[in-house]
């Protein structure tokens, strides 16, 4: 069952990328996929599009539409970080931890419609994402969550809710 969403959500990507990649006019559009591999099988799939400005946020539902999208990831589940190059410029996806080391890399890419994907699991120490050749464009940041608590960039905060008044609402 999850290689088959795997699929469908693959094949989804590579159609909004391929219109998005027809619609801002390029003229290169090949189908060309390079994985980074583990020996673990991914829980769940990002899908991003890279073009200078920034990435675009294609799945899931929640980063959809969003430039940059800030990317809410579970420590301990294994995450599939799927990108297409939309605008034919060199571009390769870098995740940093809260020490601003990189722990995970897709290979770059120039071809317009190319795919590359990095396969990590997610630690608390995750905290941003970048294009090694647009850092300042095309960045976003990582955030974490178990039980409540929420890390970014190393730091843990936890969410707590209080009442105020006398009634329960």
């Amino acid at each position: 069952m999850a290689l088959k969403r795997r699929e469908l959500l693959g094949a989804s990507a590579l159609g909004l990328a391929g219109s998005i990649v027809g619609f801002s006019g390029a003229r290169e559009n090949r189908q060309e996929t390079e994985t980074t591999t583990t020996t673990q099988e991914p829980d769940e799939t990002v899908v991003l599009g890279g073009q200078v400005e920034y990435w675009y946020g294609v799945a899931p539902s929640a980063i959809q539409g969003r430039e940059n999208p800030t990317l809410s990831m579970e420590p301990g589940t294994v995450y599939e970080i799927v990108w297409t190059n939309l605008d034919g410029v060199e571009h390769e996806l870098r995740i940093f931890d809260a020490d601003d080391e990189v722990v995970a890399a897709t290979e770059s890419t120039g071809d317009a419609g190319a795919t590359r994907s990095v396969v990590l699991e997610a630690t608390e120490r995750l905290a941003r994402y970048d294009c090694e050749y647009h850092p300042q464009s095309m960045r976003g940041q990582v955030e974490t969550a178990t039980g409540g608590e929420t890390a970014t960039g190393g730091e843990t905060t936890t969410e707590t809710t209080t009442e105020s008044g006398g009634g329960p609402y």
